[in-house]
């Protein structure tokens, strides 16, 4: 993908939040989108599929967005902004705690519910010139103590997902749908475990 079409789609999602935004109750309120990744600079003649990374954050419970999983409602709201068929990789976080973590790494915020669209970031990203705008990183103490907490709220997840699907593997509803939020949870927990998070619990270092 070229440079220019990448930034092109970060202004297609500006404009599909701003659009959300208007709309009536969707069942899920995403009040910020942040871009993080390569797109925040240098600047580069062609970026790889996945390149426009955004993080939106959610009034959604902290604990209902664990690492890889979408919170619920958030395909309603992804196919009404537009986002739904946009090459975007799309991560959800929760209002209630940081946006930044191991794979969302300084990000930048542009577009609010509260103050729209940030022309100035989408200029800065057009031209590869974001870096100048990213915050600082996290002192190692504090992205210790947000991995953590982000590994205790995956594993949670984990274990409603893995009980839920147990219970109702032959029952009612779709076994096809518990399973597909089971390997979200699965797959986001073993992320957070090659970042580096030690289970809750554990005494020191990384689990084996």
């Amino acid at each position: 993908m070229r440079w220019t079409t990448a930034a092109r789609q970060l202004e297609k999602v500006a404009a599909g939040c701003a659009h959300a935004a208007r709309l009536p109750f969707l069942g899920l309120r995403v009040e910020e989108a942040w871009v993080h990744g390569r797109l925040l600079g240098p600047r580069e003649d062609d970026v790889p599929d996945g390149a426009v990374a955004v993080a939106l954050v959610c009034d959604a419970a902290r604990d209902d967005v664990p690492w890889g999983r979408a919170p619920a409602g958030a395909q309603h709201w992804l196919g009404a902004a537009g986002l739904a068929t946009l090459p975007v990789a799309v991560v959800f976080r929760s209002a209630a705690g940081p946006v930044a973590g191991h794979a969302v790494q300084r990000p930048v915020r542009f577009w609010s519910r509260e103050d729209a669209v940030d022309e100035d970031v989408l200029r800065a990203v057009r031209d590869g010139d974001a870096e100048r705008l990213r915050p600082p990183a996290p002192e190692p103490e504090r992205a210790a103590a947000d991995l953590a907490e982000e590994a205790r709220v995956s594993l949670a997840a984990l274990r409603r997902a893995s009980a839920d699907y147990r219970e109702h593997r032959w029952g009612g509803g779709s076994p096809v749908a518990r399973a597909d939020v089971l390997a979200d949870v699965v797959a986001g927990w073993l992320d957070l475990l090659d970042a580096g998070a030690a289970p809750p619990g554990a005494q020191g270092g990384r689990a084996s």
